[in-house]
């Protein structure tokens, strides 16, 4: 299980992650020479024509059968490579084929070469990284290739783990690259005005209800996925395992369910007498007479049971004294009281 992150500490490690992605530490660096490439053969089915050539990339240059433009460059931190009688060349955020053509017309134009034929491919993708954090089977980072969006992500890592909570947020920087400056800090960037949150809502992204919230992804965005937040529901008196109960997801529970999930009443229950004790928002308690032994025959309707709710089954005398210590049911649980599954 992914150790859940603070609100706070969440947009520094956001702004961490950006930080490392506009100063990457890959310095251009030449690899040994790739095999010979056939003037005719397509380029290598690993690449991807919408890509966005940056820094930290690995590409593999052939020109023409001829070897001495034969080459493997990482592109540096300033998004440039050397190429062999061409010099230092800018890549950064052309495609495989525009650069193909590029190096091309470089080729003609300075005579190097009449009619050249040059293939790009990417041998290695690390310009465009995205973030998957919380609970997911395979947090972590993964490359953009070509155009990749919320769901795609969301299936590299997995999938969700089943303490994921249904609401997550992606952290990006704002489109427009504004970022606030304050002049008492050395002009140092704003995170919080630089960085953007969006709310998603998972359960309406599966079923297809919003669309927008499947959102092209960017270089750099982080997806959170926080750990849900654990609801319970108490059962006590003759029962035969009364306790702490963890609210099923999703949230939907029936009276009858709620004792079932404590091993049913006891025989000196009496289930005609039950009682429902919820606290409002104030703090308020509240009591509704439930007839259990009703809704088991069907004479009555199932009662619909909220996180925090306390059914309490009388019976005996002494098992009767339990009802006046409802109330600090919810409290010892928060202490560390154990809670069934």
């Amino acid at each position: 299980m992914t150790t859940p992150i603070s609100r706070r500490v969440l947009p520094a490690l956001v702004l961490g992650l950006s930080v490392v992605l506009a100063t990457p530490s890959y310095a251009q660096e030449a690899a040994p020479a790739a095999s010979a490439t056939s003037a005719a053969a397509p380029a290598p089915a690993g690449t991807e024509p919408g890509y966005r050539i940056g820094p930290g990339d690995l590409l593999s240059i052939a020109v023409s059968n001829i070897k001495q433009f034969e080459q493997t460059v990482r592109v540096s931190n300033t998004g440039k490579i050397h190429v062999p009688f061409l010099g230092v060349i800018k890549v950064a955020d052309m495609t495989p084929s525009g650069l193909e053509r590029h190096l091309a017309e470089r080729l003609r134009t300075e005579g190097l070469v009449k009619d050249p034929w040059v293939g790009v491919s990417i041998q290695q993708y690390r310009a465009q990284p995205v973030y998957i954090l919380g609970e997911v089977m395979d947090p972590g980072q993964f490359v953009i290739r070509d155009e990749m969006y919320l769901i795609d992500l969301i299936t590299l890592a997995g999938g969700f783990n089943d303490v994921a909570t249904p609401v997550g947020y992606l952290y990006r920087r704002r489109s427009d690259g504004a970022a606030a400056t304050n002049g008492t800090n050395g002009g140092a960037a704003d995170a919080s005005a630089a960085d953007e949150a969006v709310e998603i809502d998972f359960r309406a992204l599966n079923e297809g209800n919003r669309p927008d919230l499947n959102v092209k992804l960017r270089g750099g965005d982080v997806l959170y996925v926080p750990q849900r937040r654990k609801e319970h529901f108490f059962v006590v008196g003759d029962v035969n395992q009364p306790g702490a109960y963890e609210f099923p997801d999703p949230p939907t529970l029936l009276s009858s369910q709620a004792i079932a999930k404590a091993g049913g009443p006891m025989r000196t229950a009496k289930l005609a007498k039950a009682i429902v004790v919820r606290f409002d928002e104030s703090g308020r308690r509240l009591e509704m007479p439930v007839d259990i032994k009703a809704v088991f025959e069907g004479r009555k309707p199932e009662v619909s049971i909220q996180p925090n709710d306390i059914i309490f089954v009388p019976g005996s005398t002494a098992k009767t004294l339990a009802y006046g210590l409802l109330g600090a049911v919810p409290l010892a649980v928060e202490r560390g009281a154990t809670v069934r599954q």
